[in-house]
């Protein structure tokens, strides 16, 4: 057992850190612990694209055997993200002890819910917003894009019209100069076979893992 600062022990290749909290009214600092759970599995400035094809991750610390960044070619990359991916309908936080659902000891640390005021005659009933935010906020919070800003006039843009008809679809591409038939559907194949390059690079020297 290891503990490098207060609040921070490492054991056995697994570290724990507890010097970070945030409240249950903590709003703000909620948010930045769950973007610091949630982060890329990769750093997007330790990755670059080398003049020979293959991506560098630079590695935030060296290794033990020296190994400052790790090149491999592009598949074999997007390979080891997409084992990372966690299957379908499956949670990527729990909650364990005082915090699980199931705790007796949870509502004493999970804040209860605000009681909404009954409307009055002189004060109107606001429209209730639901526990979900619309997908063009969360789109807006990801990727910083706001997908109902207008790229012309810079305006809000609103639905006005959704069409369903195949008959109107139909006549719609034709007037945008879209086909409007289904393509063909692509013959199946096989998964792709490629010869793997991973190399790892420290000290000037380049050692080929795969």
């Amino acid at each position: 057992m290891v503990f490098e600062r207060p609040l921070c022990v490492a054991v056995d290749g697994f570290t724990l850190h507890a010097a970070t909290r945030a409240g249950g009214h903590d709003e703000a600092g909620r948010e930045a612990l769950l973007k610091y759970i949630l982060r890329p599995a990769v750093a997007q400035e330790r990755v670059t694209r080398g003049p020979d094809g293959l991506v560098r991750i630079t590695l935030k610390k060296p290794f033990s055997d020296g190994t400052v960044a790790v090149d491999m070619d592009p598949l074999s990359l997007l390979s080891r993200l997409a084992a990372s991916v966690p299957a379908p309908r499956l949670h990527t936080v729990r909650y364990a002890g005082v915090l699980a659902s199931a705790s007796k000891l949870r509502a004493r640390l999970a804040p209860k819910p605000a009681v909404a005021l009954q409307p009055t005659a002189d004060v109107p009933e606001s429209p209730r917003r639901g526990a979900y935010r619309p997908w063009a906020e969360l789109l807006k919070r990801t990727f910083g894009f706001d997908v109902l800003t207008c790229p012309c006039c810079s305006g809000r843009m609103k639905l006005l019209a959704l069409v369903t008809d195949p008959t109107s679809v139909a006549r719609y591409l034709r007037g945008i100069g879209e086909p409007t038939d289904v393509p063909k559907r692509t013959p199946a194949r096989g998964p792709p076979y490629w010869a793997s390059r991973v190399l790892r690079r420290g000290g000037g020297s380049v050692e080929a893992a795969e």
